[in-house]
């Protein structure tokens, strides 16, 4: 059975959501998207200010169910009233989470990464800026032309090095840590390739590789925190390359020290 009308999402907080795509319930929560065909789902409750898709399963099997919390109650309600009224009759039972697909949205390990960089950034120019005021208020301005340049390069190069190597560092622990398994491309999409995690679900992952299968690595507990493994090669060539953004960095804000040092004890020419 098809649906005539559409039906009204349901919306959670900080973009989570629910809704009716086609002949499919699309369900958003904070770090992925999970794609649940019609076919799949068993019955959707609504559970005062949460929602619940159970999905379809085999005699005797515990149906996986996913959820959706703080929501509407009365649109909750009216949604699954709408969504049950629309789904298939079935001839024979099926196992709905063979049919189900997620695509993950965000990395949270990046996510805080980035703003721990944004902190680190900030600081970084708050440190710049007092040794800036420092030498000044000492009588000893001219030191400013090696402290700001040399301690803005090397700011940079250390935001630029500990951001390049989280990429290197990811593909290190999951490969260490994780589980590591075949991904088979997507027939009529180019760079996409599937994977499937221990509950079953078919996780995507994208990239443009000639290859029908891919090499990835998931942590078990996190199936969608997945990283494409490479060659040993370019895996190196990234480390070498986030040492060496390191290696600048902690350079460049030894000269910006050093300068102060030196124009406060009068050497140099400071």
């Amino acid at each position: 059975m098809s649906i005539m009308s559409p039906i009204p999402a349901l919306r959670g907080p900080e973009g989570t959501g629910l809704r009716v795509e086609g002949e499919a319930l699309l369900l958003r929560t904070a770090q992925e998207e999970v794609h649940i065909p019609l076919m799949a789902v068993g019955r959707v409750r609504a559970e005062g200010r949460a929602v619940a898709v159970e999905l379809a399963a085999l005699a005797g099997a515990t149906p996986a169910v996913y959820r959706l919390e703080e929501v509407d109650g009365a649109a909750a309600a009216a949604f699954a009233d709408a969504v049950n009224g629309a789904l298939p009759e079935r001839s024979e039972p099926v196992d709905g989470i063979t049919y189900i697909s997620g695509n993950r949205l965000t990395d949270q390990h990046a996510v805080r990464l980035f703003r721990r960089l944004k902190r680190g950034a900030l600081h970084g120019l708050l440190v710049i800026a007092a040794l800036c005021v420092l030498v000044c208020v000492t009588g000893h301005p001219v030191a400013l032309i090696a402290i700001i340049p040399t301690g803005l390069f090397g700011l940079l190069f250390l935001i630029l090095g500990a951001g390049g190597a989280y990429p290197p560092y990811e593909e290190w622990y999951l490969r260490k840590r994780g589980v590591t398994v075949a991904a088979d491309r997507v027939s009529g999409e180019p760079g996409t390739y599937v994977y499937v995690d221990p509950m079953g679900l078919h996780r995507t992952v994208r990239k443009f590789a000639p290859s029908w299968t891919i090499d990835v690595a998931y942590d078990p507990q996190d199936p969608g925190r997945v990283v494409v493994l490479r060659t040993r090669a370019m895996w190196w060539l990234d480390v070498t390359l986030a040492s060496a953004g390191l290696l600048i960095g902690f350079l460049g804000a030894a000269g910006a020290v050093t300068a102060t040092v030196l124009a406060l004890l009068g050497v140099g020419g400071f």
